[in-house]
């Protein structure tokens, strides 16, 4: 992999999905190079260091001869904003072929809801970037309808296959399991408040237990003004080890967010066999398949999550049914076949000429 550069957020215990993306590259490439773009929790920090985030790009560009391809990886605002000025400088001082990597999923509101100013400078990137990469097909149509780009192609988010899928014993309540970051985005709220509204028919019967960052004092505050310290638990940041324990503790998984692109948390779920429950937004659609592993719900329709969760809490046998075939679904989202779809697009990209890469 000392041909390609990754200009990425930190890549090291990130707590964003791009960075553990990016991390779960650099765990089966050898000669494994990264420009990380955000490496700190402070919004200040990250500013006062981006310049020397600039000049660093510039040295790598100037001293090391060996890459060819640039592979930025980006996702709106503040994200699209950094990668820019560095995409600026890259097109200005090389002519290295440049893959721009679209993740999240606000891209869309995003471009719609800038300027004319920042749109033109969203436009410029898509349309001169040699190669766009996206994560589906909902994906690849807005791109291709909105923009010119010169090339695009698909590409699955990559996960790692758990190291050791047996659940645990079941408890006396079904546990269902949020991972992401706490906000509106995510529909936490609205899942705290269907659960609330309808306690006399979950409790002693349901455990929502939370993992992740963001608006953690809002959580706390939500789960104890509705008085459902019994029902709902929030576990805090769930490292690597902290994670495989939840996921082989619950009986199913929960995202009912409002935008997404293809997160790592329902493929992380699928992994471990758990059924699902989540939006019809972004790419999860083509992850989740009606009858087949899971449940989709409009964005923000209580009514909807509340019979989800009951449909999967009263039907071990469609949980079961929903287990396998997350497993069976999930294994085109592991190494072997994302890094072969990688590597062959970076041949195309340079013409089939030079490039070597190497798995560790």
């Amino acid at each position: 992999m000392k041909e390609v550069l990754y200009i990425a957020p930190g890549n090291q215990n990130s707590k964003g999905g791009i960075g553990l993306c990016v991390n779960n590259y650099s765990k089966h490439m050898s000669n494994f190079k990264v420009l990380v773009t955000h490496r700190f929790q402070s919004k200040l920090m990250n500013t006062l260091w981006f310049p020397f985030c600039i000049v660093e790009l510039l040295w790598i560009l100037i001293k090391d001869r060996d890459i060819k391809i640039l592979h930025i990886h980006g996702a709106s605002k503040g994200s699209f904003y950094r990668k820019y000025i560095l995409y600026v400088f890259a097109r200005a001082f090389s002519n290295k072929k440049i893959i721009y990597h679209i993740h999240g999923g606000g891209f869309r509101d995003f471009y719609l809801g800038s300027s004319k100013f920042i749109q033109r400078r969203i436009r410029y990137v898509i349309n001169s970037a040699d190669l766009v990469i996206c994560l589906s097909e909902k994906w690849k149509h807005f791109y291709t309808s909105a923009f010119k780009p010169k090339h695009i192609k698909i590409l699955n988010n990559m996960i790692l296959p758990p190291l050791n899928t047996e659940r645990k014993p079941p408890g006396d309540k079904f546990r269902l399991f949020f991972l992401g970051l706490i906000g509106d985005n995510k529909g936490i709220f609205d899942l705290i408040k269907v659960i609330a509204k309808n306690r006399e028919q979950f409790e002693d019967k349901l455990e929502l237990v939370i993992a992740g960052n963001g608006e953690v004092d809002r959580l706390t505050n939500t789960i104890s003004k509705w008085k459902m310290q019994s029902i709902v638990h929030f576990k805090g940041w769930a490292n690597e080890e902290k994670k495989e324990e939840l996921f082989r503790s619950s009986d199913a998984f929960i995202l009912p967010s409002y935008k997404e692109g293809l997160p790592l948390s329902i493929l992380e779920a699928m992994s471990y066999g758990l059924p699902i429950i989540s939006s019809k937004v972004g790419g999860i659609p083509d992850l989740i398949h009606k009858g087949r592993n899971g449940i989709l719900v409009v964005p923000g329709n209580q009514r909807a999550i509340k019979n989800a969760i009951v449909k999967l809490m009263t039907n071990k046998g469609l949980c079961k049914n929903y287990s396998q075939n997350s497993t069976r679904t999930v294994v085109d989202f592991y190494p072997d076949r994302v890094l072969k779809t990688l590597f062959s697009i970076y041949h195309e990209l340079q013409g089939n000429k030079g490039l070597l890469f190497e798995q560790n």
